[in-house]
């Protein structure tokens, strides 16, 4: 799949992240962690690399983040990597997935040919008069 095929098919608010699972080591494990992963609302896709220890995920970022899949790991028993490079891409990824969120759920901003949202009703009473 080419990168423009694959931007075509994701959603406005998809994201993608790598996580590094240092417990994943077999095809069985891969398997188990795509399952659990994918049965979260809103996670799109899942693959997990067993040789890498990595696994790839895309998710809607307004109804998904980046914590649940991290506590979705931890639940089944594979803990994501907690170095400091980690815990640090963790807090951005986090700090991303909110704000996409708020800005996803935030009122269509006014514009010069949509001034929807501009002022009160007593700014549109005296243009009125």
């Amino acid at each position: 799949m080419s990168r423009d095929q694959f931007i075509t098919m994701r959603g406005a608010w998809d994201t993608r992240h790598w996580i590094s699972v240092p417990g994943l080591s077999h095809q069985a494990d891969a398997l188990q962690l795509e399952e659990s992963l994918s049965a979260l609302r809103g996670m799109t896709r899942v693959i997990a690399y067993p040789n890498k220890q990595k696994i790839r995920v895309t998710y809607d970022q307004t109804q998904l983040d980046y914590q649940q899949v991290l506590e979705q790991l931890e639940s089944i028993g594979f803990p994501a990597a907690t170095g400091w490079w980690s815990l640090r891409k963790a807090d951005w990824f986090q700090y991303l997935d909110q704000t996409a969120r708020e800005n996803a759920r935030a009122p269509e901003p006014p514009c010069c040919s949509n001034p929807r949202g501009m002022g009160g009703k007593n700014e549109s009473a005296k243009r009125s008069n």
